[in-house]
């Protein structure tokens, strides 16, 4: 059994990351872009450290932000620390390359619909010993999970990531869909326009948790005649509200393999097309990269079969390892 300072043992690693971003820049505002996380959030996880080691870290003012002597000798002593485990975790994935590699795919739920299915089964021929293991998470906590490292590759559409030491490569265009409840007057059109949603009330996911889809469905509204206001709504109450009136909502067409019950999905046919995106840190570049967006890309050229808004089976790809898809979430 080993023992420790008492307050340290639970420390937190990503903290100790975020003091040293901090301690870099003085600068809690800088800190969090290049972290991807708010100024509150920096300055939330800066306290809590301070609280746990029992020191104050850094003197704030209005107008500077400046080292401690403890902050100095904590950032003295952490950057030699932090830089062998980040050797060590290379290290330790050439040495896993022999055997093979898991590679850990952070996404938003519209990823996991279509493309990384095909992905998966692309990446079976092509690296055998290469496996994917996927999480999903909102476009907000993908945009975390990049900057600290715990994911590989960050995949969803219409992500945005203006921040510095980060990497995007776009891999493909996803057309897309509208969703009614199976009451609505459009339900047995099959192929619509935008002009056809004119008088019906528009539904997006929350800007504040769905930022993507957000900016995607309101570019869309703008080209709609005339141009439509649009509602925010939670998976909690959307399936509800399209079932019981005339709203709409936009979605990837692959979506509609996973549709709700008691909803249909309708063929959007003159919408400027969405498109995957995959991010991630440069920090450290992660394994077998080059594979990986290979196969992302190739399977995103792969269009849907649009024949009654399904997908064909042959468009299933291979289970993935990890969470299954939140149906009806971007």
């Amino acid at each position: 059994m080993t023992g420790g300072t008492p307050g340290t043992d639970l420390i937190d690693m990503r903290l100790l990351r975020t003091f040293m971003v901090v301690a870099q820049e003085l600068n809690f505002t800088r800190a969090g872009t290049l972290l991807h996380l708010t100024q509150q959030t920096v300055s939330s996880q800066v306290r809590t450290l301070e609280t746990g080691l029992g020191v104050e870290l850094f003197r704030r003012t209005t107008r500077h932000v400046r080292l401690t002597e403890a902050g100095m000798l904590l950032r003295q002593r952490m950057q030699p620390i932090l830089d062998a485990m980040d050797e060590a975790v290379v290290e330790a994935r050439e040495l896993a390359r022999r055997d093979g590699v898991v590679f850990v795919v952070g996404h938003t739920a519209s990823a996991a619909h279509r493309l990384l299915p095909r992905a998966a089964g692309l990446l079976e021929r092509i690296a055998p010993g290469l496996r994917l293991r996927c999480e999903q998470r909102t476009e907000l906590g993908l945009r975390a999970a990049v900057a600290e490292g715990s994911v590989h590759l960050g995949v969803g559409l219409e992500v945005a990531f203006p921040a510095a030491r980060i990497a995007s490569h776009q891999l493909g265009p996803e057309p897309w869909c509208v969703v009614v409840g199976s009451q609505h007057p459009l339900a047995g059109r099959g192929r619509l326009a935008l002009a056809d949603l004119v008088g019906h009330e528009w539904l997006s996911w929350p800007r504040s948790s769905h930022p993507g889809h957000w900016r995607a469905v309101h570019r869309l509204a703008a080209l709609a005649p005339p141009e439509r206001a649009v509602r925010e709504t939670w998976l909690s109450v959307a399936h509800s509200r399209l079932a019981g009136t005339d709203a709409v909502m936009l979605q990837p067409l692959s979506y509609a393999a996973h549709c709700a019950r008691g909803l249909v999905v309708l063929e959007l046919v003159d919408a400027p097309a969405a498109h995957f995106t995959a991010v991630w840190s440069t920090l450290m570049t992660p394994p077998c990269l080059n594979q990986v967006l290979a196969a992302l890309s190739k399977a995103a050229e792969y269009p849907p079969d649009r024949t009654h808004g399904r997908l064909s089976p042959q468009g299933s790809g291979t289970a993935l390892e990890g969470t299954a898809p939140d149906v009806g979430r971007h």
